[in-house]
């Protein structure tokens, strides 16, 4: 008689827990249950299948799907054993897919601790078992779900945090909290490389090459560099701003953010200005790409490159209504903007809101970091106690040495990690002070013109969309066509609607911007 018994368990934590042996405690148990079933069907031949680490919600498990292709044979087994029916399946439609594989085989299932058998009573309590065992995976499941959505609403991290921090447990008055601290190795280098994306001076492939060369990897002991999708995964990830997204619901986060508002809305500025395509920047999106209008028929003028060295705007309604707008070159319309720009001159009470935008940007980042700081304090103040009250207990020979040696081992591993996270953050508000210092300053002396000249497309675009509502460009050429229509004398006037008031967040946001160059 030949019997087949299958073995299995969840995850690879119950297949090794408490034991050297690979099979931990739970599969040896049901080895020894299914192997005195066998024998007391007077088997003569056993053959043992075992997933380790494999769940019941799928049936694409290596060693079930061998024992289907081994039943598929004519004759190949008598029985098949499991120590319950949900060892086999914890989906009903799995469960009958399986057992009509083993019936077709002419085997017939046997449940050690359940009363599994071919007579009317016995089906009946197979599909009992199988919907209980269906019912305990979906319940689950949903419960497990609700925590980790209840974790996300007060600010916890319920899964894999993204590179920068890492996922640890602490123990807390002997009860196990999983929280997240920043990668004090990564954390510096996602900084740099996120506040440096922002000032428009790398595409992603120059800042992955950069990021590289200081030693960026994926993650610990992981020695794959960061990939370019990674690397704009990251750069578009509001985790690193101090929110949670779980179930496509945000929620603010408990964890210390590593940038700014102001930092990440320039992020994605750049982002939305270098369209990447395998891995090579394009240009092909100007500073000034929807904020100029036709003057003639006020449609929006889109930029392009012509021959990659002629530079233009042109009226989007050429083609649809026959708009007589020429092509009008890049260069004039710069000009004809950096007049207005000098043209301009920010208030007192300008300064006094920038000053106000400045420092309510910095703010969250500042407050996270304070309040990190202190929790980090009072953790260490924490566990110096319990090292002096575990000190005192050994004198007073309440404990063993062995454990003593253990828990002083431990309670030093938390306090280590507490004053690299003490540490990190003292760093992190140290920069926002001087940046807070440095944008001030920026600030106090802004020359509107002179600094919208010298800065860069992103920090120009920001100034265009602070003060500008629209800017309407007319030209009329001489009509004198000499070879190319870029040889013309062109004509070119600009009427700017401004803001009114200016718009603070843009100016704000470009001064910042500002502050991280020098």
């Amino acid at each position: 008689m030949k019997v087949a018994i299958y073995l299995r368990v969840s995850t690879m934590d119950q297949a090794t827990r408490g034991n050297t042996n690979r099979d931990g405690f739970s599969i040896p148990a049901q080895r020894e249950a299914c192997r005195h079933k066998a024998e007391s069907l007077k088997a003569t031949t056993i053959q043992e299948y075992t997933d380790r680490g494999e769940s019941a919600r799928s049936a694409a498990r290596p060693a079930l799907q061998r024992l289907l292709a081994d039943l598929g044979k004519k004759k190949s087994f008598d029985y098949v054993i499991v120590h319950k029916i949900d060892r086999l399946a914890r989906s009903t439609f799995d469960d009958v897919t399986i057992c009509l594989a083993i019936k077709e085989s002419g085997a017939q299932l046997v449940s050690v601790t359940e009363n599994i058998d071919d007579s009317p009573s016995g089906g009946l309590m197979h599909g009992i078992m199988a919907s209980i065992a269906e019912f305990y995976s979906r319940n689950l499941a949903a419960e497990a779900l609700k925590g980790a959505v209840e974790k996300a609403k007060q600010g916890g991290t319920p899964y894999m945090a993204p590179i920068g921090y890492t996922n640890i447990i602490e123990r807390i008055n002997h009860r196990e909290n999983r929280t997240v601290i920043l990668d004090s190795e990564r954390a510096p280098l996602i900084i740099w490389g996120i506040e440096h994306y922002a000032t428009g001076d790398y595409s992603k492939t120059q800042l992955r090459e950069e990021l590289i060369k200081r030693g960026l990897k994926n993650r610990p002991n992981v020695n794959n560099p960061i990939s370019l999708t990674s690397l704009d995964r990251m750069l578009s990830n509001r985790y690193y701003l101090g929110y949670v997204n779980y179930c496509g619901v945000e929620y603010k986060g408990n964890h210390q953010p590593l940038v700014t508002p102001a930092v990440f809305a320039a992020v994605q500025a750049v982002r939305s200005s270098q369209k990447s395509h395998r891995g090579k920047s394009h240009k092909n999106f100007h500073y000034l790409s929807r904020l100029l209008v036709c003057e003639r028929c006020h449609r929006h003028l889109c930029f392009a490159i012509c021959k990659r060295r002629y530079s233009y705007f042109f009226c989007m309604n050429r083609k649809d209504t026959g708009c007589e707008q020429p092509y009008i070159p890049l260069t004039l319309i710069e000009e004809k903007i950096i007049d207005a720009f000098k043209q301009m001159n920010l208030s007192k009470n300008d300064h006094e809101k920038i000053a106000s935008g400045i420092d309510e940007e910095l703010k969250a980042g500042r407050i996270q970091a304070e309040f990190e700081i202190k929790r980090q304090k009072q953790r260490i103040n924490r566990l110096e106690i319990e090292q002096e009250n575990m000190l005192q207990a050994y004198y007073d020979k309440i404990i063993e040495p062995d454990l003593m040696k253990k828990e002083q081992k431990r309670l030093n591993k938390e306090i280590k990690s507490a004053q690299i996270v003490t540490s990190d953050s003292e760093k992190r508000l140290s920069v926002i002070n001087n940046r807070r210092v440095r944008a001030l300053e920026i600030a106090s002396d802004l020359d509107i013109g002179n600094t919208y000249l010298k800065a860069n497309p992103v920090i120009k675009r920001h100034f265009c969309q602070a003060l500008f509502s629209e800017i309407a460009i007319n030209d009329q050429p001489d009509g004198q066509m000499k070879v190319y229509w870029w040889q013309k004398e062109h004509h070119v006037t600009v009427k700017v609607n401004w803001h009114q008031p200016i718009n603070i967040r843009h100016i704000t946001e470009a001064i910042l911007m500002l502050s991280l160059e020098r």
